[in-house]
């Protein structure tokens, strides 16, 4: 005997077949754009900057619409790695400016005075520019 197979049972068997696809997709579902490891160095006087924030500003459209800001925090050895969306993931392919602010406590939970005056705070300040492309990105070491 034939069994006649209902529109609603393709319309289900369709959902999960797309979501079984959906599920293995190589990115995850949170992450707007494809991102790429992005490291530097920030030493001031020779010294590691500890503490300081680095934070990537786009010069164009880089395809993220959600509000994320590609950040970074200087380790205790001068180093960083980009955050996009999960820590030291990287940075979305393009152009940025790059603003550096060094809080006077690396630890301090709110405001710090900045121990480099505000030279690098905004992006019409600094000139402080960084290009990410895909692959791996390393940054050329900054001597502020």
């Amino acid at each position: 005997m034939i069994q006649r197979i209902s529109r609603a049972t393709v319309c289900i068997m369709l959902a999960g077949c797309l979501t079984t696809f959906t599920a293995c997709s190589t990115k995850p579902s949170y992450q707007e754009v494809e991102i790429y490891p992005t490291s530097g160095s920030v030493t001031v006087k020779g010294e590691p900057a500890y503490g300081a924030v680095v934070i990537l500003h786009p010069q164009g459209d880089v395809g993220m619409t959600k509000g994320n800001r590609v950040f970074a925090k200087v380790k205790e050895d001068g180093t960083f790695a980009m955050t996009t969306y999960i820590t030291e993931d990287g940075a979305p392919a393009g152009e940025y400016l790059a603003t550096v602010i060094w809080p006077l406590d690396p630890n301090a939970r709110g405001p710090s005075p900045d121990r480099l005056r505000g030279k690098y705070a905004t992006a019409s300040q600094s000139d402080l520019t960084v290009m990410v492309e895909e692959g791996e990105n390393q940054i050329p070491p900054w001597e502020l």
